[in-house]
């Protein structure tokens, strides 16, 4: 019974994060405002192309989820097939998940400019813990999931996987404590933590313990210590005091804390893509939500960097409530549904005997193909209203 709630909580944990992804997907770059008069609220998977009529390289795929779970499902199969997290095992999956280089990102789905810059470093064959940018964002803390699901009980294998995974696409302490934030709350969480107010000052005292060993045994890699050292344990203490404030009280709060962390540019929004305002904002939701399905709801419609919110908020939820949680209409329609539960299986085992697990490279390559034809045919009909220039020469 114990080893089958941990594997409902492991598969609900990755579940819920490619849910999350989905959906937050086709609305990233909205504001609120935007996504309202555009949807409505929306509460099932959408395209974006009725919110970005002159972007289709924002066009989504309904149902796929974008680079965060692409990057968290390559950790996953790295510490399923190394039994550790082997970091040029992993640069050598973002790298060829990059082929064929005549495009400008391969088959990854969704990255930022600071991903790629990660990539032309990784090419130059510069050390994977040498690549990270100068960023406190929340791409680490968005893939770190499947790090704790897999050392459970193993708080030292995990800071050094979380570090191995984070320092190739991060070097901001903020960004690093972030994803310890997140690797942490999951921990607890599927090993089956109760979510009471003490759970924010258990993790924050986690993080706390983190970001002084980021500083001494990663000082000479890490930027921004002096600044920020407790940045984020600061930030996710504070949401303690927060739980029973108004919601946009709540958020408004979080935002002029994240202000004063440093964030570049101003942080307006609390779902912007800064690590000491969008973590606070998704365990604000998870710790005050009635149901998975509430907290993803809540968390993409506030826009923003709605994919990776809804990832990381979809983890924590997935990894509380479990695979059984997650609302049937969304698990039917989430493409490669069978290969992430197989994977949350895993490593809850930490075995794959007798599982399928499919071929990483093999699968994104293929959704990735589908989402374009997805797209392309999209383009038709827009161009067959509209005229043959609408968005003809925008990158996709």
């Amino acid at each position: 019974m114990l080893q089958a709630t941990r594997v409902n909580r492991a598969q609900g944990c990755l579940l819920g994060m490619a849910v999350g992804d989905a959906l937050g997907g086709p609305l990233e770059g909205l504001s609120a405002q935007q996504i309202h008069a555009h949807y409505g609220t929306v509460d099932d998977y959408v395209d974006g192309a009725v919110a970005w009529k002159r972007k289709p390289h924002r066009w989504r795929l309904a149902g796929l989820y974008t680079d965060d779970t692409q990057q968290a499902l390559a950790v996953c199969d790295v510490l399923l097939e190394s039994e550790k997290l082997d970091a040029a095992r992993l640069v050598d999956f973002y790298l060829k998940l990059a082929e064929p280089a005549n495009t400008y990102m391969g088959s990854h789905r969704g990255v930022g400019k600071s991903f790629h810059n990660v990539l032309k470093c990784l090419n130059e064959q510069i050390a994977p813990s040498r690549t990270g940018q100068p960023s406190a964002g929340i791409g680490a803390a968005a893939r770190i999931a499947p790090i704790p699901l897999y050392y459970a009980g193993m708080p030292d294998a995990m800071f050094e996987a979380v570090m191995n995974a984070s320092l190739i696409t991060h070097r901001d302490i903020r960004a690093l404590a972030g994803a310890m934030a997140i690797a942490h709350a999951v921990r607890r969480l599927a090993a089956g933590a109760d979510r009471e107010p003490s759970f924010l000052l258990r993790l924050a005292g986690d993080v706390d313990r983190e970001e002084k060993r980021i500083a001494a045994e990663f000082g000479d890699q890490v930027d921004k210590i002096d600044e920020h050292k407790h940045a984020i344990s600061t930030s996710i203490a504070r949401v303690e005091s927060l739980l029973d404030r108004p919601r946009g009280e709540a958020l408004a709060a979080i935002v002029e804390e994240a202000n004063r962390r440093g964030a570049e540019p101003v942080c307006k929004r609390p779902t912007m893509g800064f690590a000491p305002s969008c973590i606070p904002t998704c365990l604000l939701i998870f710790m005050t939500s009635e149901s998975f399905q509430e907290a993803l709801v809540e968390v993409v419609n506030l826009g923003g960097d709605a994919d990776s919110a809804g990832a990381m908020t979809g983890a924590l939820a997935g990894a509380h409530h479990g695979a059984s949680q997650i609302p049937r209409k969304w698990l039917d329609k989430l493409l490669n549904r069978e290969g992430i539960e197989a994977r949350g299986e895993a490593l809850a085992r930490r075995s794959t005997a007798d599982l399928e697990i499919p071929d990483y490279l093999e699968t994104e390559r293929r959704l990735t193909d589908r989402e374009k034809t997805h797209r392309d045919q999209l383009m038709r009909q827009v161009q067959s209203r509209n005229g043959p220039d609408l968005g003809a020469n925008k990158r996709i």
